[in-house]
């Protein structure tokens, strides 16, 4: 008995002494954790074996994701390292991912070292068995990376391409102009003039570009090696961007044809030769446009269909065929229609011609021809276009122009679930049966019902009017597998690299479960990350068959700065929820985004629109970044814009929008119609389409938040549908 107990107490102290280890190495990860998170990167660029015995403790791929922290802080070297163990040391897809940083990470020298290292592995296994497509797609990339490398070093001498296929037959970069002086000397007098055109063009240079290329082409040996796409766009580009005088770059374009088609070059394959006459038609008929007038337009739409034909691929037969529409709706609406309904069975990309749609509806609207508009649904009902199919629909149902029953068809195809557009879904409900059937739009589920996560399609009635695909679910097709994205995604929350999330989700998780997804979402939304985890919401809903429910309706529309929000929507008396719904549309709760016009922050305002509301409101100093700041502006511009436009809210949406005296000149023109069909028929696709947004997002908040009724967030906006 006595070593019974004797033999007892030093397993006792042996069990004590583990889980004293493993609490003090749960808090050292935690704290070092902390510090990553928190930029205290002191003991990280040790980048040594001693630190990654510590760091490797903080969860799965660790030296991954800390070289990602390291490299955005600006330590290459110390990120480098900690790749370069990643590499040796993991599975795929994180030994992969390692890899691919090396090859972006460091200096020249060493991302050149990493990409040679590959590239000698690659040859090894093609002298061992045949390389597969993906293999050798890797090792003509980085050949090319490799390439630009040394032309970034210098290391003319080591470059194993030619600067003939550099120059002209992919995609420019600034290191290839950089070095073009030096390492495209030697090229022949004619592809040296090529390259130079090609850069001044990826430089946006278009009149020095296009001053050369008639020269050029009158070269000896002109014609012997220009088949290339790139180098044919770029040519085109450059006469359609850089010319003065569209006739003269147009005779050019059809002399070109001519040589082309009389076997200048004799090397020429069929396929080269279409390629070639493609280009040359394509931008012959541009530039005929640019001249203007009817019969430069005819001949424009002969050359775009002609350019149709000789097409070799998906994107530029749609090229040809949106320019050839552009161009045939100068000429009359019947034969626009007519070429509309011809064309619609060969597009690729159905979308690609939506803003052609978009803008003849507003015109026929605007100018109330309802019976073209009826020949605009019929050619909608042939393609792939439900969301402009349903606003149609809901137009021609409110003109008031078809009997009672083809009215309501119409206002039940709108109000169905067929499309993405929300807007049309409330309205076409209120217009058909009013109050009933908008609250069965806005019956909103407390839980995921099991299996939700499997579904392979989305009723899309959450939707503010945002685009999203028709094709319904997505299937796992990256080259990662459901566990390693799972895994992935998982890491970068792990390690707080939250704004990398959302893309890499796009990317390699294209089939995410609603339930993981709500997860990451609450995550991204408590970091302030709000446009990232609504985005995530939002695409997950593609593989769920059901509605969404309550909880992915707060995060798709949350209430971030509630107190600030609420005190100025009582200041400017506006209803809470039409401020969050303006915040909402403007920028995804981004409080730093500054749009390409220049509008800041949450609100986006204008910095002269925002100088002078200070000045009314006697704030001095100010920031528009600042969330208090840009909300308490916001909040009061809408206020004024409300005021200025007789209290009515959709035409103050609008003025916030456009400006109001553009606003009220769109209202001289479009007397006679009503309120809805108004915003149909304005000019400017962001302006109607920012309506619909504001709306949409209003009676979701109302209805999620504030108890409203949905045909009073209708009336709210449209009082004239009482």
């Amino acid at each position: 008995m006595l070593l019974f107990f004797q033999l007892r107490i030093p397993f006792f102290c042996l069990f004590l002494f583990i889980g004293s280890v493993t609490a003090c190495a749960a808090d050292r990860s935690a704290a070092l954790l902390k510090d990553l998170k928190a930029g205290n990167y002191g003991f990280f660029l040790k980048a040594d074996k001693a630190a990654y015995r510590s760091i490797k403790m903080m969860g799965h791929g660790s030296a991954y994701y800390v070289g990602l922290h390291l490299k955005r802080a600006g330590h290459e070297q110390a990120a480098r390292f900690y790749f370069d163990l990643g590499e040796k040391l993991y599975e795929s897809p994180l030994n992969r991912l390692c890899r691919e940083e090396l090859y972006e990470t460091g200096s020249p020298a060493d991302r050149l070292q990493s990409i040679e290292k590959r590239l000698q592995e690659l040859s090894k296994a093609s002298d061992t068995s045949v390389q597969n497509e993906k293999e050798l797609s890797e090792k003509d990339r980085l050949t090319r990376l490799k390439n630009l490398l040394l032309l970034q070093m210098g290391a003319y001498d080591s470059i194993t391409q030619s600067p003939e296929t550099l120059y002209l037959t992919g995609p420019l970069t600034a290191t290839l102009a950089e070095a073009f002086p030096q390492f495209g000397k030697d090229m022949p007098p004619f592809l040296h003039k090529l390259a130079e055109i090609r850069i001044a063009v990826f430089s946006k240079h278009y009149t020095e570009a296009w001053a050369s290329v008639p020269d050029t082409f009158r070269m000896e040996n002109a014609f012997a090696d220009f088949t290339f796409p790139s180098l044919l766009s770029d040519i085109g580009k450059a006469g359609v961007y850089g010319t003065e005088n569209a006739a003269e770059a147009a005779a050019f374009f059809e002399d070109f044809a001519i040589r082309i088609q009389s076997g200048v070059n004799k090397k020429l394959s069929g396929t080269d030769m279409r390629r070639c006459l493609f280009y040359a038609s394509f931008y012959e008929a541009r530039c005929r446009v640019k001249i203007g007038g009817a019969e430069q337009q005819e001949r424009a739409i002969k050359l775009f269909l002609q350019a149709a034909e000789l097409a070799d691929t998906d994107s530029n037969l749609d090229s040809a065929l949106w320019y050839y529409l552009d161009t045939i709706k100068l000429r009359d609406i019947p034969r626009y229609l007519k070429a509309l309904t011809d064309t619609a069975p060969r597009w690729k990309k159905p979308e690609w011609y939506a803003d052609l749609i978009q803008s003849l509806r507003a015109q026929l609207t605007a100018a109330k021809d309802w019976k073209h508009l009826k020949t605009l649904y019929d050619v909608l009902t042939k393609t792939n276009l439900p969301e402009q199919q349903a606003a149609v629909a809901y137009t021609l149902a409110c003109t008031d122009s078809l009997p009672p029953d083809q009215t309501v068809r119409l206002l039940q195809e709108a109000s169905g679930e067929s499309h993405d557009s929300l807007y049309y879904r409330i309205l076409a409900a209120y217009r058909l049966g009013g109050a009933q059937l908008l609250q069965d739009v806005f019956q909103f589920r407390s839980t995921l019902p099991s299996g939700a996560q499997t579904q392979s399609v989305r009723r899309p009635q959450t939707q503010a009017g945002e685009a999203q695909s028709q094709s319904g679910g997505q299937a796992q097709t990256s080259e990662f597998s459901v566990q390693e994205a799972r895994a992935y995604i998982g890491g970068l929350l792990h390690f707080s690299l939250y704004d990398m999330v959302y893309p890499r989700i796009v990317a390699v998780y294209p089939a995410i479960p609603a339930e993981e997804a709500l997860q990451i979402a609450r995550v991204l939304a408590d970091d302030g990350l709000y446009a990232d985890s609504i985005r995530v919401i939002r695409f997950s809903l593609r593989n769920q068959e059901d509605a969404a429910t309550k909880e992915q309706l707060e995060l798709l529309y949350p209430r971030p700065w509630h107190e600030i929000v609420s005190k100025y929507a009582a200041e400017y008396r506006l209803p809470e929820y039409l401020l969050y719904a303006l915040i909402r549309s403007e920028s995804f709760f981004q409080h730093r985004v500054v749009s390409g016009a220049g509008a800041v922050g949450l609100t986006q305002l204008m910095p002269a629109t925002a100088a002078d509301i200070a000045k009314r409101l006697k704030v001095a100093d100010y920031s528009l970044t600042d969330p208090e700041i840009n909300i308490r502006f916001g909040a009061y511009y809408l206020a004024e814009m409300i005021r200025r436009s007789d209290n009515r809210i959709m035409p103050a949406c609008f003025a916030y929008n456009a400006g109001i005296s553009r606003v009220r000149g769109w209202q001289k023109k479009a007397q006679g119609l009503s309120a809805d069909l108004f915003l149909e028929s304005l000019e400017y696709a962001e302006t109607r389409d920012y309506g619909r947004k504001i709306l949409s997002a209003a009676a979701i908040y109302g209805a999620l938040y504030y108890s409203e009724k949905p045909e009073d967030i209708v009336l709210l906006f449209f009082k004239e549908l009482l």
